[in-house]
């Protein structure tokens, strides 16, 4: 098996552990047996979603534009790159939680990094996986490794902005 095989497959299996723990956790499963149970999609927090694609757009081009000669870039291409990032991130959003209400209380650079973390772990790579499907080759181990960074640190901050952002308006509106 190739060594870039063998990496997703670990973030995969990684993803699939921590879904296993959170759900075997006390607090976790009082809310799964609740009423209130709920998954969150991208319509439950459309502006949040919104941002989140335009942060990993912005991520292929940036990916793009280092690779082009003159630092040129074409929007079509950009998408093309994007679209599997943003497919991925979207449809995997209700299991992961990523557009679930904000936890207030507490360390919120922590909340979000643990949040988009958990989209991250499983998105990410799925995306990845889908783009070598769609280019007909797997992805090289160096792509793998600054798409794995770089789509970490991108959400992160993006959502951490996002939450401030949220925050004032809501102080602001009360």
């Amino acid at each position: 098996m190739a060594p870039l095989s063998q990496l997703l497959l670990l973030l995969l299996a990684a993803a699939a552990s921590i879904a296993a723990t959170d759900a075997d956790s006390d607090d976790d499963v009082d809310k799964l047996s609740s009423s209130d149970a709920k998954f969150y999609s991208p319509l439950d927090r459309p502006l949040l979603a919104i941002v989140d694609t335009v942060s990993l757009v912005v991520f292929a081009a940036i990916g793009k534009s280092s690779h082009s000669a003159d630092g040129s870039l074409d929007i079509f291409e950009v998408l093309v790159t994007a679209f599997p990032f943003v497919a991925a991130w979207l449809a995997t959003s209700p299991i992961t939680g990523v557009y679930s209400p904000d936890d207030r209380d507490g360390n919120m650079l922590a909340l979000m990094a643990m949040k988009v973390g958990q989209g991250w772990i499983l998105a990410v790579p799925l995306g990845i996986a889908l783009r070598g499907a769609i280019k007909g080759y797997v992805p090289p181990l160096p792509f793998v490794i600054v798409t794995l960074v770089t789509t970490l640190v991108i959400l992160s901050v993006v959502r951490v902005l996002f939450s401030f952002v949220e925050d004032f308006f809501v102080e602001l509106v009360n």
